[in-house]
């Protein structure tokens, strides 16, 4: 199997557990493209999302668009209830992505949820820079 295979199969297997382990019907990680007009890796075009998302949910929601989940501002005009992120860094500290939860309920994550959305964001740099 191909590291990329790999990798990609492995942010799924995330993606699924953070919507588990979230309670919510939604979880993506998308990765950005670099700009590299700067230099800094600064966040450019999603080159990548790995989607978590209940079909049922989806079937009810077809005005949201899941693949902007990546981007909070996008995904805050779309009237979720609940949307959370954790920005995905390099080893420098730019920003290469997001991961990201949300759904109808309109609530906040609790810090023990907060916490196993920053874990799982760990565990998918780590993926991604194995």
């Amino acid at each position: 199997m191909s590291r990329v295979i790999s990798v990609e199969k492995d942010l799924e297997l995330l993606a699924n557990l953070a919507a588990r382990l979230l309670s919510t019907p939604v979880a993506t990680i998308t990765l950005y493209d670099s700009d590299g007009e700067d230099g800094q890796g600064t966040a450019g075009p999603v080159r990548h999302t790995t989607v978590a998302c209940d079909e049922d949910w989806a079937a009810r929601n077809p005005n949201i668009d899941i693949a902007q989940l990546g981007s909070p501002r996008t995904a805050m005009t779309q009237h979720l209830g609940l949307y959370a992120s954790v920005p995905l860094r390099n080893g420098d500290g730019s920003t290469i992505g997001m991961v990201a939860c949300a759904g109808d309920e309109a609530r906040d994550l609790s810090d023990q949820e907060l916490g196993t959305l920053k874990h799982i964001t760990a565990i998918a740099s780590a993926v991604i820079h194995a």
